[in-house]
């Protein structure tokens, strides 16, 4: 069945166009072909061979996209392919054609040296594929406009253009606070701004000032009396009132009943809201695939050296053998310091890995102790 198929990236007009149509008809009304064809003409990133399509004869039957991006884990950054806008046209469903795609993706993000590939799909699917969850996703925090306080003395206006290198340091200054984040480079701002969408997602910029200076901006769209804050950063926590105010004010104008924030719900502002009544969901989660795990682990090696730094084992001189039981890998370390990471063939029963619920604990998203619980195939002896 699946050599009735084949694989391309897109070349032609008449080809994009029959990407769109696939995702049209992937996706009744969704608009992911909006979405796709925002990209194609916007994105300062993505060129022809970010975009995957197979072909059933002369027709588009599936496609999906590379987006790329940058991840920062604990202040080292990794080359992230992000996997977009997956979908297969109804009536060729069922028939393994995303085991092309996927095959043709790993195989160009490898070659391309990204380092992990992610993506926000629907459950279980991605699975099959490797996919773990790893990082949260989606969170949200929900309360009453008429709870938060009503008079500040900032001043709000419309996000310009010329906000953005301000704007940039503040997001950068919020989202160290976290062991895992993206990276946004100025020209994804400038394309944010010039598309007013944030992914699939429209919204509005509002800047908020103090003596003519940005101290904080949100971006914000309103669905059915709700008033979404999809992203926030800000100067100082002691400006977290006045932001609130400023806040229920424009969601006052805009004749909301609730405010839904999209942020962690360890964000100082999440936690301001949560203190007075607000309602958390129980986040998503990011679906990730490490390409060459020994690449990633050597990447890691400043966040190990750190981390060892501030433990007991501080100078650590040894060999680890990480057995995956799919794969082993050893780490040396010398005083403390990472000095080589290398495939073996052989590793003891010492640092049992689960290949697959590893990049959980690498990426802060479980604990060893709750790895240890929930896989009987992932222990440290010793």
């Amino acid at each position: 069945m699946v050599n009735e198929y084949r694989f391309q990236h897109p070349e032609t007009r008449e080809d994009y166009e029959q990407l769109y149509e696939v995702m049209r008809r992937s996706f009744p009304d969704e608009d992911v072909d909006i979405i796709v064809r925002r990209l194609v003409e916007y994105h300062p990133e993505m060129s022809n061979t970010d975009y995957f399509m197979v072909k059933h004869g002369d027709e588009a039957v599936a496609g999906l996209v590379l987006i790329p991006q940058k991840w920062s884990i604990d202040g080292e950054e990794l080359n992230v392919a992000e996997m977009g806008c997956v979908g297969t046209v109804p009536e060729h469903r069922r028939k393994r054609i995303q085991w092309i795609l996927n095959k043709e993706f790993d195989e160009y993000a490898k070659s391309k040296g990204y380092d992990m590939c992610v993506l926000a799909g629907i459950p279980y699917f991605y699975r099959q594929f490797g996919y773990q969850y790893a990082v949260e996703l989606d969170y949200e925090t929900e309360i009453e406009v008429n709870i938060l306080p009503e008079e500040t003395s900032l001043v709000s206006r419309a996000f310009k253009e010329e906000d953005i290198p301000e704007a940039q340091r503040l997001l950068e200054q919020t989202q160290n606070r976290y062991l895992v984040h993206s990276i946004r480079t100025p020209e994804i701002w400038k394309m944010q701004q010039e598309t007013r969408t944030y992914g699939a997602e429209p919204f509005k910029s509002t800047a908020i000032l103090d003596d003519h200076k940005l101290v904080a901006y949100y971006r914000w769209w309103v669905e059915e009396k709700v008033f979404n804050v999809k992203e926030l950063a800000f100067k100082a926590e002691s400006y977290v009132d006045d932001i609130a105010a400023c806040i229920r004010q424009e969601a006052m104008k805009q004749k909301a009943e609730k405010i839904k924030t999209k942020l962690s719900h360890e964000d100082d502002f999440s936690k301001y809201l949560i203190e007075r009544g607000a309602e958390k969901n129980k986040p998503y989660g990011w679906q990730i695939k490490l390409l060459d795990p020994r690449s990633f682990l050597e990447k890691l090696g400043p966040v190990f050296e750190k981390r060892l730094a501030e433990s007991k084992f501080k100078g650590l001189t040894k060999e680890l053998c990480m057995n995956f039981w799919k794969y082993k890998i050893k780490l040396e370390f010398r005083e403390g310091k990472l000095v080589s990471v290398e495939t073996v063939s052989e590793a003891k029963r010492v640092l049992g890995m689960n290949p697959y619920a590893s990049i959980q604990l690498f990426l802060g998203y479980r604990s060893r102790e709750d790895l240890e619980y929930a896989y009987p195939d992932f222990y440290i002896r010793g």
